[in-house]
């Protein structure tokens, strides 16, 4: 456990003076459970991200279980859950009753193979969207089947007049880790689909408080959707730096379709050369990045080697370099220069 001594530095390191009053505060109240700060970080997450009912859970596995659940498929049923996504996903979809059906994604464009999905007899799809490459909306509609989109690495992300959340009949956003709102753990889960709105409605009036996120966790992430615009417009200016030092180079990266934006979650490169002596490079010029996909579930010791091959292959040869609002322009340079003379 960290003391609070210890917290407080490393929460100014990332938030305005401004800022950091409901962060502080909430470190020295009583109150450790949901509260007013997690009303108020729901209600501007809902401004900012458009959707019409959501509830900000205290981990992705909650809100993704509680949104299986109320899909209304028969036990047993078949999910088709992409490989490259995070193993958590496959245990949400066992712990509900059904069957998790791996989808494979493309080796070119890391998009999952929609027909899989239909040919291999799934009734509901979880889709994960990596570095915030979106789906064909036409192909991904084409089915009556119900979808649970995870948007956690796609916030800001566009494809053609297409936007990150609007793909899922249940919508999740897990803010941790290097996600663009970092809550120190939790989720949102939201709808835009005025059908589900009184399921989501419902829930918040039934939930125990012990799988709500707390007003510790809201207070981080409310203070980051305030900055949101300018966070995002940062790592759009970085992206496009490091993907000029990238073209220097025989390597590649992940773009969106039809002139959109990635979700700016990481800078993601597909490497032609071993991974390895890629990242001890780059930590010998002082930059840490590492495996795209070593918490998915294609890196799972016992998944099947001859399961969804293009997703081995991206397990092997995708590495994330740093993308981070807050990278100066010193920094900035370093990363640019590591990129551009990778071996």
């Amino acid at each position: 456990m960290i003391d609070l001594p210890t917290m407080i530095p490393l929460f100014c390191s990332y938030f305005k003076r401004k800022e950091m009053d409901s962060v502080l505060s909430c470190l020295v109240t009583d109150s450790v459970g949901p509260g007013q700060v997690t009303e108020k970080y729901t209600k501007l997450a809902k401004e900012k991200l458009h959707f019409d009912a959501g509830v900000a859970f205290r981990t992705p596995y909650d809100a993704l279980t509680f949104a299986f659940e109320r899909l209304g498929l028969e036990q047993g049923a078949r999910v088709g859950v992409g490989a490259l996504a995070p193993f958590y996903h496959m245990l949400a979809i066992k712990k509900c009753g059904f069957q998790p059906v791996f989808i494979d994604y493309s080796l070119e464009n890391c998009l999952p193979n929609m027909e899989q999905i239909t040919s291999t007899g799934c009734s509901a799809f979880l889709n994960f969207e990596p570095f915030g490459i979106l789906s064909d909306p036409a192909k991904l509609h084409s089915s009556t089947l119900p979808v649970i989109e995870d948007m956690s690495q796609a916030l800001g992300a566009r494809r053609a007049e297409t936007e990150a959340g609007t793909l899922g009949d249940f919508v999740l956003y897990a803010s941790e880790n290097a996600s663009a709102i970092n809550t120190g753990g939790g989720a949102l889960l939201f709808t835009r689909n005025k059908r589900n709105v009184p399921i989501l409605k419902s829930i918040t009036d039934t939930l125990p408080p012990e799988v709500i996120m707390t007003d510790y966790n809201a207070a981080l992430g409310l203070a980051q959707f305030k900055e949101l615009d300018e966070s995002l417009q940062r790592r759009f200016e970085l992206e496009s730096r490091f993907q000029q030092a990238l073209a220097r180079t025989r390597h590649k990266t992940f773009k969106q379709i039809d002139d959109g934006r990635s979700g700016l979650f990481a800078f993601p490169i597909l490497l032609e050369s071993g991974m390895n002596d890629v990242l001890v490079y780059a930590k010998r010029n002082g930059i840490e990045c590492a495996s795209a996909f070593e918490t998915s579930i294609v890196a799972a010791e016992d998944f099947p080697t001859d399961a969804c091959p293009e997703a081995h292959a991206l397990l092997r040869r995708t590495v994330l370099f740093p993308l981070h609002q807050r990278i100066s322009d010193r920094e900035a340079g370093i990363i640019e220069k590591v990129i551009a003379t990778l071996p």
